[in-house]
This record gives C-alpha cells, sequence and structure tokens, in this order.
C-alpha cells in the first residue's frame, strides 16, 4: 500500500460505532443474508507455520493463492446476495496471472488465475502514471510498462479499469489521459496533500466528460472521484455536502467520518444524486489486509496474537494505527463478510453499490518476511 498518514487517534468510540453499525432497520433485514461457511478445505483453519527447525512464526503458505481465495470467497458470496453489487480491486495485477510476481508477462507465459479474474468488476490501479514515487512526480517506464502488460491482458475481460494518479497539473493529465486512451479507462487525478485522498480535485475544475445521464452500472460510467480521508472537511455533514455538490457518476468513499461515525441512511441518499439530479454509483472503500484499530469491530483487548489472527503492527499502512492481518483466517474473513453482521453486509444494507477493495497487496509483506 502506498498511501501514508496518520488520521485517526479516537479509539474510545469504537465500541459506540460498532453498534451503530450493526443495528439495521428491518427493511435492511429483508434481504436475508445468510451465515457464509468456508467451501471445505478452500480456507485453512489457521496459520501453519514453517517446519525447518527454526523460531519462526511465519506462516508457511502461498500468500498470493491465500489472498486470491479470500477475494473470490467474498465476490461470491457477496453476488450471493446481489448480483448487482460491484467488487473492485484495488492494485493486485499481479494476482490476476500464476507467475512471480515482478516478472514481466509475455503471451506464451501467463497463465490466467481465471476465478479470481470473473470474481472482479474492475480494477483500480493507483499511480499508474504519476504518484508513485511522490506527489506529481512521474511513475518510473519500467513500472509503467510493467502495469501495462497485465491491463493489456485483462482488457478484453469486460473489466472496467480505473485509474488514479496523484497530480494536479493540467499537462500531466492530459499526457497520462492520452497514453490510456486505448484501455478506456476512468480517469481521476488526486489533488494534494502528499497522496491522502482526503479532498476533491480542482483541476479540473469539472469532471472530465461530465454526464447528465442516469449511472446504474459501473460501465456507464464516464469518471469517478475517490475521497475517503473525511478528516479535513470537518464535521460529516460538511463531507456529505461537498460530495453530493458534484457531477462525477461513481465517488468512492470510505462509509465512516473519520473511520468511526457511519454515514446515515439519509446521507447515502443525498451522496445518491449528482448535482445535476441525476443517480450516481456509491463505491465503499474497505481494507481487508489489515486490522484497523480506529474500525467498529476493533475491541480494546486485541493485541498481536491475541486473537490469533491479529500480526504485528503495520508500519506502510494507509492511515496507521493498523496491524496486519492472517487474512486467510476464517475469523478474520467472517469479520470482512458472510454474515449479516459482517462489514460488507453493513456496507450492502447501507445502501453501497459496490466495494474497492485495498490490502490486496499485504500479500506482499508476508512474502517478504
Amino acid at each position: 500500500m502506498s498511501l501514508r498518514g496518520a488520521l485517526f487517534g479516537i479509539a474510545g468510540a469504537v465500541m459506540i460505532v460498532a453498534t451503530t453499525f450493526i443495528l439495521l432497520p428491518a427493511t435492511a433485514q429483508a434481504q436475508g443474508l445468510e451465515p457464509f461457511i468456508p467451501p471445505a478445505n478452500s480456507l485453512a483453519n489457521g496459520p501453519e507455520l514453517a517446519d525447518d527447525g527454526k523460531d519462526d512464526t511465519k506462516p508457511k503458505r502461498d500468500f498470493a493463492e491465500e489472498m486470491r481465495k479470500m477475494v473470490i470467497s467474498l465476490s461470491r458470496w457477496t453476488k450471493a446476495q446481489r448480483t448487482d453489487f460491484s467488487i473492485i480491486a484495488m492494485d493486485g495485477l499481479d494476482l490476476t496471472t500464476f507467475i512471480e510476481p515482478g516478472l514481466f508477462v509475455t503471451k506464451s507465459d501467463a497463465k490466467p488465475a481465471r476465478n479470481y479474474i470473473r470474481a472482479l468488476d474492475g480494477i483500480l490501479v493507483e499511480a499508474p502514471n504519476y504518484g508513485r514515487d511522490g506527489y506529481n512526480k512521474e511513475t518510473g517506464e519500467g513500472e509503467v510498462k510493467y502495469d501495462r502488460q497485465y491491463l493489456e491482458r485483462l482488457s478484453n475481460t469486460g473489466m472496467q479499469f480505473f485509474m488514479l494518479d496523484y497530480t494536479d497539473k493540467p499537462e500531466n493529465i492530459r499526457k497520462a489521459r492520452d497514453k490510456m486512451t486505448d484501455l478506456t479507462p476512468l480517469y481521476y487525478a488526486a489533488p494534494p496533500p502528499d497522496m491522502q485522498l482526503a479532498a476533491l480535485a480542482k483541476v479540473p475544475a469539472t469532471p472530465y466528460h461530465e454526464n447528465p445521464f442516469v449511472v446504474d452500472d459501473i460501465h456507464k460510467a464516464r469518471n469517478f472521484a475517490m475521497v475517503v480521508d473525511s478528516a479535513p472537511f470537518g464535521n460529516k455533514d460538511a463531507y456529505v455536502n461537498a460530495l453530493a455538490s458534484t457531477n462525477y457518476d461513481i465517488l468512492i468513499l470510505d462509509a465512516f467520518h473519520r473511520g468511526m461515525t457511519p454515514l446515515s441512511f439519509d446521507d447515502i441518499r443525498k451522496l445518491r444524486y449528482k448535482k445535476i439530479g441525476t443517480p450516481r454509483l456509491l463505491l465503499a472503500y474497505i481494507d481487508i489486509g489489515t486490522a484497523q484499530t480506529y474500525r467498529y469491530y476493533w475491541r480494546s483487548d486485541w493485541r498481536a496474537g491475541s486473537p490469533d489472527f491479529i500480526s504485528s503492527g503495520s508500519n506502510t499502512g494507509r492511515w496507521g494505527q493498523e496491524n496486519h492481518v492472517y487474512y486467510w483466517d476464517p475469523q478474520w474473513q467472517n469479520i470482512i463478510f458472510g454474515n449479516a453482521n459482517s462489514y460488507v453486509a453493513g456496507l450492502m444494507q447501507m445502501g453501497f453499490d459496490g466495494i474497492v477493495i485495498d490490502g490486496i497487496d499485504d500479500y506482499r509483506w508476508w512474502s517478504a518476511q
């Protein structure tokens, strides 16, 4: 994960938010979400330790494949509840093929991870042209080519591509858009500071391909905006009003103001309509690779090793105050999806149209240990 920031330091309100998020109106229960039971042998019951005789607590696993399994299970369960619920992976291009990460993929040696690809409706690529090495800095040519090889291979799968650059220079934006025209992506250039996704873009002043029509499918969208750190907006109403007063076809946002206070049904209803008056899509940002201490699910007595699926603190977390998790552990997965009280079920019941899944690249951290 590439973004940095220390944003949320209020842990004491977590349990109150947990109650608020899970208590849903009676109408929401009509969907009848059922408990999720992982298929036999598809998920391990806990970490397997290395058997080389060393005092090594690193689980012995194929970390890339375990991440694929989680995303596939999440998608299958979610689609069973709502077939129109969109699943967007944030980065993780390596996972679309069975090949060692870091290698260039040729047509002859790339074996597509078909079940993983089928589980996704789209992929959001961070800093494909600007921002990977710093705000407004051009992404290296080798990295651009590396991403491009995957995107070209995925271009005939029906996936929607989202490109998120970190630049506010008009010449950079024009150059980036021209380079990606053949991939027909939705494009957004996030403003400073740094790469915090904490404000709406001011360049351009209005969305590219501003669209007056109803958008009820990601493939009908012509643009998007992503603002997942609401702290700089002050209170929740200011955040909601700022996003509602735009004409973006898709808004990607956190379902919790400052990570802790859930948006209300009235907030979602207000965000649902573009300023021009026609409906748009709302996608919720969610991290499946780390447990965040400011989220409603975090308990005050949790720490590394307790419960078992909590691992060490993350120094590269998107917002700080995060712990790596054994993401293949059913305990963690059942927090994220699979039952009526899970994170994703709550997002569905709030009225979101899909999720953008961050933390997918956390398998790289595990592989590097």
